[in-house]
């Protein structure tokens, strides 16, 4: 009796055993849900795995960028010793600034320094040879820019004339009609004055009458001049209001014979 059931067990034992080796599901892989790729098995899902992208190597900063961040650090520093001094104005806070400060301005000083050197070595770059600042320099360039003035007022009498726009009740006006009447005097500007309202004024007692001109030009403001070409009707506001005989000249002179920028 106990050899049969010793070997009942043994066979038992000897079957569980073969089971153990044998895969139940008839696959020859141990699960359907463990992914191998190299087998056929539909639930295997692969991460595709994207290539890595290539970061651009960094631009090596400019000199000009390390200097502008230089200056940042430096300015920041300077306003944070400031702050501090103020609020909590100690000794040494305020020593601390005062000695940040002082060598900020230090660094001004050199540049400011080096700057009038380079005008002084590179003409080309000296702004007084064109807007002289000293006197004598001033004189002579004032005694040529007239002569140049009055040159130019020579050539242009022959094609341009002043368009006089006014009013008879306007005080400023009558205060600007001997200004013109001079110019014209003095220098041969031929002056049309032109009266808005039909009245005249003791210098142009019988001026023309406006035919709509002063529309077309957006004329609102009296006493207004005019600039007139005779060749090619070119028409160039001058200005309005009271203008003395000189800024009349010289706004003639830049207007027809300069360029913008030319004289600055």
């Amino acid at each position: 009796m106990f050899g049969r059931k010793l070997a009942w067990a043994l066979s038992l034992t000897a079957a569980a055993s073969a089971m153990a080796g044998t895969p139940s599901s008839g696959l020859d892989y141990p699960s359907v849900w463990q992914c191998d790729s190299t087998k056929f098995n539909w639930y295997c899902q692969v991460e595709e795995t994207k290539p890595t992208e290539r970061q651009p190597p960094k631009k090596a900063k400019t000199k000009e960028e390390i200097a502008l961040e230089e200056i940042e650090k430096l300015r920041k520093e300077l306003e944070a010793k400031r702050a501090l001094a103020i609020l909590q104005p100690t000794q040494e806070n305020v020593k601390a600034y005062i000695a940040a400060q002082e060598s900020l301005m230090q660094r001004a000083s050199v540049f400011s320094d080096v700057w009038r050197r380079v005008i002084w070595q590179n003409p080309e770059m000296n702004y007084e040879l064109k807007r002289p600042a000293n006197n004598a320099a001033i004189a002579t360039y004032t005694n040529l820019r007239k002569a140049e003035e009055k040159r130019t007022l020579d050539e242009i009498n022959k094609e341009w004339g002043l368009f006089f726009f006014f009013r008879s009740d306007c005080p400023y006006c009558h205060r600007m009609a001997p200004t013109l009447k001079f110019l014209s005097e003095a220098y041969g500007i031929t002056v049309l004055p032109v009266s808005l309202d039909g009245g005249g004024l003791s210098e142009y007692p019988n001026p023309l009458r406006d035919n709509g001109m002063a529309a077309r030009l957006g004329i609102q403001q009296v006493p207004t001049l005019v600039l007139g070409n005779i060749r090619d009707k070119r028409l160039i506001p001058l200005g309005s209001g009271v203008i003395s005989a000189q800024d009349v000249i010289e706004r003639i002179y830049i207007l027809t014979s300069t360029r913008p920028g030319e004289l600055y």
